[in-house]
């Protein structure tokens, strides 16, 4: 019976030109090689090298060998990652949200209510991808800042987010309680969590003349905050979960009144198979 471990030693081979050079990438001795393109050739029943002195060759045979043996190991490959992947889909919860907010929430609560499964998560700026990712089986679940019409999705209203401004309490603005207009911010240098989904192109579209210092590291963002007399963006969700964020001192938080800072969030799911997911989506209606 042929195995996959001799068609890798003849690809093998072929890449490599001499039975010593693919020994040796091989890390295998060349007497066990010769022994397996031997065995090979009995499972063939065909010649498939042209015995030179001192060298072998690839014949048409052989060659024709080495291009339908680099298939089987690509279908190979193929089949395995694909019954992993399904393995790890019925084993795990792949959520992508349009916002950092929402996954805060919505992972530790998907946790609880799906005990026997792990919880992944994936930030997408781009919503198209999230439904796209939906659509194929990449995610079960995601988080839209929009409802979807659609006959094979559940979606359900989640919550929402405002988004805030964190001031220190000496910034000109922070008396300002009932609210401000970005306009009013735009030129001050302000520090920014990169990672921000949708929301990422808002501050430089609504505050053009402004420097934004970003930070990646979500602890690194909340240790200067509070470090800092730097303003910053932070919302509703954020102070709703301390536990995750951290409290700070010294700071007012003003709410934000453009409408570009308010987004109701989705969660959407198919309504055919993962039966814990719907269960999971009907109960926050």
């Amino acid at each position: 019976m042929m195995e996959l471990a001799q068609l890798q030693q003849l690809i093998a081979f072929a890449d490599a030109g001499t039975l010593t050079a693919a020994a040796h990438t091989l890390h295998i001795s060349q007497p066990s090689l010769t022994r397996t393109m031997q065995r090979l050739e009995e499972e063939f029943r065909v010649p498939l090298f042209t015995h030179r002195k001192n060298k072998l060759v690839l014949n048409e045979n052989g060659l024709l060998a080495v291009s339908l043996a680099r298939q089987v190991l690509r279908q190979s490959a193929g089949m395995l990652a694909e019954v992993r992947a399904a393995d790890r889909s019925r084993r795990t919860v792949f959520v992508g949200s349009c916002a950092p907010a929402p996954l805060w929430e919505i992972s530790p609560q998907l946790a609880h209510y799906c005990p026997q499964k792990t919880i992944a998560s994936e930030l997408k700026t781009d919503t198209e991808l999230l439904l796209t990712g939906l659509a194929e089986d990449v995610y079960q679940l995601i988080v839209l800042p929009f409802s979807v019409e659609d006959e094979h999705l559940l979606c359900v209203r989640w919550g929402t987010e405002n988004l805030m401004l964190s001031l220190p309490e000496t910034h000109r603005l922070a008396a300002k309680a009932a609210g401000v207009y970005l306009a009013e911010m735009d030129g001050e240098t302000m520090l920014l969590y990169s990672e921000l989904g949708f929301w990422r192109d808002m501050p430089a579209q609504k505050m053009p003349h402004s420097r934004f210092l970003l930070q990646s590291d979500r602890y690194t963002f909340n240790e200067l905050v509070q470090a800092s007399n730097l303003p910053c963006f932070t919302s509703d969700v954020v102070l709703r979960t301390p536990e995750q964020h951290g409290q700070t001192t010294g700071r007012v938080n003003i709410p934000i009144l453009d409408e570009e800072a308010h987004a109701t969030y989705y969660c959407c799911a198919k309504k055919k198979g993962q039966e814990d997911l719907r269960g999971f989506l009907r109960q926050l209606t």
